[in-house]
C-alpha cells in the first residue's frame, strides 16, 4: 500500500514538475456578451484543478482584459501534451463556438481547437486572441 502511494505522490510531482503557463484569449468583438459571464472548457480542466472535471463549460471562466472585447485566463498545464478545448459565450454548451474547419482537431465532427504544449520555459505561451468561432487573431489568417 506504502508503494501506491508514493507512486501517486510521484507521479503528481513530475505532472506539475513540467509545469508551462499557457494563455487562452478569445475576441468577442461584434457578439453580445452572455450575462454569464464567458469560459472555456477542454480536456485539461481536471489536471488544471478547476471544479466540475474536463469538458465543464462553466467550471473555467475567462476574465476581461480592461474595457476591451478580450477575456482571457492563464493556466498552468503539464507540458508535453495536446489539450483540446473551445470557448464558451455563456455557461451551457449550446452556447460554445463553432470551430471552422480549419482550425479543428479532425474532420470527424470533432470540432474543438487544440494547443500542443511543447516547452517548461518560464515564458508564457500565448497564440493571441482568436476571434469567436473563426480561425486566428484579428487581422491574421
Amino acid at each position: 500500500m506504502k508503494i501506491i502511494y508514493i507512486t501517486l505522490f510521484f507521479f503528481s510531482f513530475t505532472c506539475f514538475a513540467f509545469a508551462k503557463k499557457v494563455k487562452f484569449a478569445v475576441d468577442l468583438t461584434g457578439q453580445p456578451i452572455s450575462p454569464n459571464g464567458v469560459h472555456i472548457t477542454g480536456d485539461f480542466q481536471e489536471i488544471a484543478g478547476f471544479p466540475g472535471g474536463d469538458w465543464t463549460s462553466d467550471g473555467t471562466p475567462l476574465t476581461q482584459e480592461g474595457t476591451s472585447s478580450i477575456y482571457s485566463i492563464i493556466i498552468d498545464l503539464p507540458a508535453f501534451r495536446k489539450y483540446e478545448y473551445k470557448f464558451v459565450n455563456g455557461d451551457q454548451f449550446y452556447e460554445a463556438e463553432f470551430i471552422p474547419i480549419a482550425s479543428r482537431v479532425g474532420y470527424d465532427f470533432n470540432d474543438n481547437r487544440w494547443i500542443y504544449v511543447d516547452s517548461t520555459s518560464s515564458d508564457t505561451s500565448f497564440i493571441g486572441a482568436i476571434r469567436f468561432g473563426e480561425n486566428a487573431p484579428e487581422g491574421k489568417k
